[in-house]
């Protein structure tokens, strides 16, 4: 089974990662970046609406022993700022939410990509 993290701001981000890097560096670590959830529970970002339950429906292609970290990037003000930590990390390099990507790796998709069923399927069945 997948283990799910929830995290929210870059901080917790950041820690989260590194504890994962150290702890289980074997297994796959994919990341959700998507935008705040606002007090209807839904995010701010439309794209990120639609494209959450098509990634949580795709994780059970996901490898047995995978991580799943759903990054919460804050409020949209913080987001569109060109400063965000999210846009200047250079394992991140958000330009788009969502971005779905597997960490320290090339594979990512990003915006209404996400919300492609195969592609978001490809993205946890492949291994390389």
């Amino acid at each position: 089974m997948v283990v799910t993290h929830n995290v929210k701001g870059y901080e917790e981000f950041m820690k989260k990662m590194e504890e994962l890097e150290t702890g289980d560096s074997n297994n796959p670590v994919h990341v959700l970046l998507s935008g705040g959830k606002e007090e209807n529970g839904e995010s701010w970002c439309p794209y990120c609406v639609k494209a959450e339950p098509v990634i949580h429906d795709a994780l059970k292609k996901a490898a047995e022993k995978s991580h799943f970290v759903h990054v919460d990037v804050g409020e949209r003000s913080y987001w569109k700022d060109l400063n965000c930590p999210f846009r200047k990390d250079p394992n991140t390099h958000l330009i788009f939410l969502p971005t779905l990507l597997r960490w320290k790796s090339p594979q990512r998709l990003d915006g209404e990509r996400c919300s492609n069923k195969d592609l978001v399927e490809m993205m946890f069945e492949d291994e390389d």
